[in-house]
């Protein structure tokens, strides 16, 4: 309720749209990175009140653990349903489509966001678990389970995703910090030998 008595508007306009409110967020902290996060800029910026935020995330660390989920099932969805990506024939194709769609910049943000949030690790704040699940886990777990379905053990799919991922974080900040597309490209290429049994 406002100071009049009147409820807000904004508060009303998202009580039922959390994943509306969660997309919206995650793309404001793509766009503007987490360096002086507080849950009233990104309120402010996304048009929606305090009050309204706190409603859906209780606390900063909260918020950024949802929108590194956001961001991994969003790019789970768009690997079943982007026809480049679903249509790959192994997981050596669909590891090429996703790194060609990773360099692009709008992609690339979350790479950004992902090297920010490692720099500010709140000493006190969100659990160490809560936030390995978040950055690591899920994502190695997206990989494995390709890899299983096109034939390996879950003991031998585990570390190659492991290493998957981790090359892509690596690259990605390769990348960011030299430019040198050419020569990250062509590293991508070597090691997807690892993929090929």
């Amino acid at each position: 309720m406002s100071t009049d008595g009147r409820r807000d508007g904004r508060s009303l306009r998202y009580q039922h749209r959390r994943p509306e409110l969660l997309s919206r967020v995650t793309e404001f902290l793509l766009e503007h990175g987490i360096a002086s996060l507080t849950l009233r800029a990104v309120a402010e910026g996304v048009g929606v009140s305090h009050a309204t935020l706190l409603r859906h995330f209780s606390s900063k660390e909260e918020l950024l653990t949802a929108v590194l989920d956001h961001i991994r099932t969003d790019l789970a969805a768009r690997m079943s349903s982007d026809p480049e990506l679903a249509s790959a024939e192994s997981t050596a194709e669909l590891v090429t489509s996703l790194w060609q769609l990773l360099c692009e910049p709008k992609e690339q943000r979350q790479f950004v966001l992902l090297f920010e949030l490692i720099g500010r690790r709140p000493a006190g704040g969100q659990s160490v678990s809560e936030l390995s699940e978040s950055l690591v886990l899920d994502w190695i777990e997206l990989i494995a389970e390709r890899l299983v379905r096109e034939g390996w053990t879950r003991q031998d799919a585990e570390p190659v995703a492991t290493l998957v991922l981790a090359q892509f974080r690596g690259l990605q900040l390769d990348l960011l910090v030299t430019g040198d597309r050419g020569r990250v490209d062509r590293a991508v290429q070597t090691s997807l030998r690892l993929l090929s049994r």
